[in-house]
């Protein structure tokens, strides 16, 4: 393998690594807005 296949070989896994990074970050997102959703549940529960 040549220098530049290995170059372009580890941008390759630098891109999935960053995917991968991204998909969590957009799933811990959704649960924060769960969480948020659920506690303007419970507020409003507790009037009822």
């Amino acid at each position: 393998m040549s220098g530049n296949e290995r170059f372009l070989q580890k941008i390759r896994e630098e891109f999935v690594k960053f995917e991968k990074t991204m998909e969590e970050l957009h799933f811990l997102k959704l649960v924060a807005q769960d969480l948020e959703n659920v506690r303007k549940m419970i507020k409003l529960k507790k009037y009822d």
